[in-house]
């Protein structure tokens, strides 16, 4: 049955049996992921999943159900939901929101995605391993890989809101080896985006490539304290182990250092964060939340003053404010919670090689490992094996590896002195550019 007859009948059927309000929440995605390895189909995945919730106000509590088929007996499906809102208690205020007056026109779906066929995407990751492979006699390839992904949502309550969106996206990835003189070094590089003539195949070869090539031949640093740009992505990687600190949720538990922060410096003057939904071409711009709530863009850190938390609902109503639309359901099943969307390190002027060639002695981190064994996201300290090269003289003179950088979040937040102009995003849509460091402990030799 199509969901919007389904929620016709179901409504209908609700308000006759005593329920307050109901809403429905329908979910479908696709996706498709291909990777080759030496010149092979290596893995080919065709996945399809979806399905609603239902969930009213009846005699003062929310009742739900769900469901992957719309086909169903909708006074099953009410009798259930009865059912459920007569066992289940909860003591936080739910709530189903009446929606907004207007919604911002977001571009997430882009039709010649959907044109590309499953041969088109095979040879397009056939095309990445060939020009790493011929990029240097020392590359071999662990994995290339296209996959892409379609969604659609779907939201509408007796409260008067009905929003829906589709998208979908496209990204490439690979992974290449290389060895020389028994060291081995693996590195790799993604692509996300949802315009296919963005996709550079053979520059994306090349930079997975040219990270492992300038990685050999490193050695370990005297440990101390000194002076250090962490590169875009490998910065973005970093944040977002700590982003879960400006929900407001986690502030509200006590799970943040940030509780009572609001309009105070948290970070150096050099540093503004921003989540943006409404951002173009980005992997988690929407025009509403899982809620309804019409998405806006906010600034989280205004160089250096806390200006917000991130809110859904049920957060914001504890608090006496409006939601920031950040509630997000990770699936249709699931509860609805706090996410970011694109959350971002607003870019600096500063060329990275200006910010580089201010340095007579540091480091030039461009890779991190134990991302999550090695930090702590409440108390943000931090313990990460480190690569990258030594800075001399303001010059990388020579890559570097066996060390450990450590320090505490909330402190290099207010240890950064230049944000440099090189914004990149990771595959999950955190973005980040360069930034220098003016005291960050190592510990190498």
């Amino acid at each position: 049955m199509d969901i919007k007859n389904l929620k016709k009948i179901l409504f209908e059927k609700a308000l006759n049996e005593g329920f307050k309000d109901c809403e429905i929440f329908y979910s479908k995605g696709s996706s498709f992921s291909v990777s080759i390895y030496k010149g092979n189909i290596e893995k080919y995945r065709i996945n399809e999943n979806g399905g609603f919730c239902f969930r009213g106000l009846y005699n003062g509590n929310m009742g739900y159900y769900f469901s992957e088929s719309t086909d169903i007996d909708a006074d099953s499906v009410i009798e259930n939901t009865k059912e459920n809102a007569e066992i289940v208690t909860v003591e936080d205020k739910e709530f189903i929101y009446e929606g907004d007056k207007s919604y911002p026109s977001v571009n997430v779906y882009n039709s010649k995605i959907e044109e590309i066929t499953a041969e088109q995407k095979i040879q397009s990751a056939l095309n990445i391993e060939k020009y790493a492979l011929a990029y240097d006699s020392r590359i071999t390839v662990n994995s290339a890989m296209v996959a892409s992904g379609e969604s659609y949502v779907y939201i509408s309550n007796t409260r008067g809101l009905e929003v829906s969106e589709k998208g979908n996206h496209i990204l490439a990835y690979v992974e290449v080896m290389v060895s020389e003189n028994n060291e081995t070094k693996e590195k790799g590089d993604i692509w996300i985006g949802n315009d296919i003539s963005d996709l550079d195949e053979k520059k994306l070869a090349e930079s997975a490539c040219n990270k492992a090539l300038s990685a050999l031949g490193a050695s370990s640093v005297k440990s101390g304290s000194v002076k250090a740009i962490i590169e875009n992505e490998t910065f973005a990687d970093i944040l977002e182990c700590f982003v879960g600190n400006f929900y407001a949720e986690n502030v509200q538990k006590g799970f943040s250092l940030l509780k009572n922060k609001l309009d105070t410096a948290v970070a150096s003057e050099a540093v503004s964060i921003t989540d943006n939904p409404l951002m173009e071409g980005g992997y988690q711009t929407t025009a509403f939340d899982s809620e309804g709530v019409a998405s806006r863009s906010k600034k989280i850190i205004d160089k250096g003053i806390l200006k917000t938390y991130l809110y859904n609902l049920k957060s914001a109503n504890i608090d006496g404010v409006k939601s920031t639309g950040n509630g997000f359901k990770g699936s249709f099943r699931t509860a609805v919670g706090t996410s970011f969307t694109n959350f971002y390190i607003e870019k600096g002027s500063n060329e990275i090689k200006d910010a580089i060639s201010s340095i007579d002695y540091g480091v030039f981190i461009n890779d991190v490992a134990g991302l999550h064994s090695g930090t702590n996201s409440i108390s943000g300290d931090f313990s990460l094996a480190a690569e990258g090269f030594l800075i001399e003289n303001g010059k990388l003179t020579r890559p570097v590896n066996q060390i450990t950088i450590a320090g505490n979040f909330y402190e290099i937040l207010k240890n950064i002195d230049i944000v440099c102009s090189d914004i990149k995003f990771n595959s999950s849509s955190v973005g980040s550019p360069s930034v220098y460091i003016n005291n960050i402990e190592i510990s190498g030799e």
